[in-house]
């Protein structure tokens, strides 16, 4: 098996450690829609633009479908679904809708071990998509194999399953059940049409590469790094060193690994990493999220001087800047078992723009950080931020842009109940 070994020395600092909220005004986010019992948002929202609609789930066991464009504030919910009439046996939906265009439905999980499929314009549950219970939660959203009809669907119950995306039922590739890991499965699992492979992390310590014809077989052994991996993979295609898989464990270990699962660089940071990385390839580089409340940007590719060669310090893999984003005073540290905050990219511009780094934070803010400078560009804040736990944000932005020089709309749920949105 392939071991990749703990980085035992921190990484070396190339670009300065910065602060984002000195000098900065700071403003209120706009509040959207407010779940009615309060309960906390921790389903990251998703964008269906012919919908003109924003899902997410809450705490209180729905999922919700609110206007993307409405005159009406705070909106009101076009549908909501329940799946069941009870408050008390409903169960939270922590993971990130998927949108499925082809069956007009979205596919959502929750604590109770179900997958749902919704339909997109009445919020009612599909009839003939009944996928079996299971015996744990469902935390990250499935992987949609479009092409084979197949929703790959990982679960704290330690198993990856192949479900047929019409009905639900087990199918797909031979062996559609994968049960070698011997922890819970809270990486969102990405899929590799090239490799025909499917990527994902265990509480094992044990990162995975299954063959999509057949679960029994890994692509490559598995990656063993001996710590629980619950930073989800990304898959970065369009760099100029090939490929590269993306994610973090909880040794506070980012890792860079190929597609043969060998090891291309580490950086250690001084908390677990359980965010999904994003890539810049206009501004070489990667962004994460460590939960010792920095934002991290690493140079994606080597970068090279007139002659060619490697400048020193700036070698894929090496820090281009780190960023404080959680403030000292927040009431709301890290919390094992929730959500984090991912990072995206605004690049609206094009090459030619600066762009801008899009985070939440526990401390209840979303940062927009400068990926030249690390420096802020804005801040923007739920009320109570710094001062009351309810104000945490550990969703994912949605972003809405209506034109390549036009205005964007940045959408975050808050254990506040709020759903949020700031125009830039």
């Amino acid at each position: 098996m392939h071991r990749i070994a703990r980085v035992l020395a921190v990484a070396i600092v190339l670009g300065a450690l910065s602060t984002v909220s000195a000098g900065l005004a700071q403003s209120n986010l706009q509040l959207v829609f407010k779940v009615p019992d309060g309960s906390p948002i921790r389903s990251s929202p998703v964008i269906d633009l012919a919908k003109n609609a924003i899902y997410f789930g809450a705490d209180d066991g729905n999922l919700y479908a609110i206007p993307l464009i409405s005159s009406e504030q705070p909106r009101r919910a076009k549908w909501v679904f329940s799946p069941d009439p009870d408050p008390a046996k409903r169960h939270p939906m922590r993971t990130s809708p998927v949108i499925d265009e082809a069956r007009n439905r979205i596919y959502i999980g929750a604590d109770d071990g179900k997958l749902y499929a919704v339909d997109r314009d009445t919020g009612q549950l599909v009839e003939g998509f009944n996928p079996a219970q299971r015996a744990a939660p469902i935390r990250v959203p499935p992987a949609l194999d479009q092409p084979r009809s197949t929703l790959y669907v990982a679960g704290d119950d330690q198993q990856l399953l192949a479900l047929n995306a019409l009905t639900g039922e087990l199918g797909g590739p031979t062996n559609p059940t994968f049960n070698a890991a011997k922890g819970a499965i809270r990486t969102a699992p990405i899929i590799d049409f090239v490799k025909s492979a499917v990527y994902f992390g265990s509480d094992d310590g044990k990162f995975y590469a299954i063959d999509r014809d057949n679960f029994q077989t890994n692509v490559f052994s598995p990656v063993v790094i001996g710590s629980p991996i619950r930073g989800s993979p990304l898959l970065d295609i369009l760099g100029t060193e090939g490929a590269v898989i993306y994610f973090g464990a909880d040794n506070g270990v980012f890792y860079a690994i190929d597609r043969e699962g060998k090891e291309l660089y580490t950086f250690e940071t001084f908390g677990p990493v359980r965010t999904k990385a994003a890539v810049d390839p206009v501004k070489n580089a990667v962004y994460f999220v460590s939960d010792d409340g920095k934002l991290y940007a690493l140079f994606r590719s080597d970068e090279k001087d007139s002659k060619g060669q490697p400048i020193k310090g700036r070698e894929r893999g090496k820090q281009k800047f780190a960023v404080a984003i959680v403030t000292d005073n927040n009431p709301n540290p890290f919390d094992g078992d929730l959500p984090r905050s991912s990072p995206v990219v605004d690049r609206r511009l094009g090459a030619t723009g600066t762009g801008t780094i899009i985070v939440g934070s526990v401390d209840g803010r979303l940062y927009g950080i400068s990926p030249d400078s690390g420096r802020a560009q804005f801040i923007l804040a739920v009320p109570g931020a710094g001062i009351d736990p309810r104000a945490a944000i550990r969703t994912t932005p949605a972003l809405y842009v209506s034109g390549p020089s036009a205005s964007i709309d940045i959408y975050v749920g808050a254990d506040d109940g709020g759903l949020y949105v700031a125009r830039r």
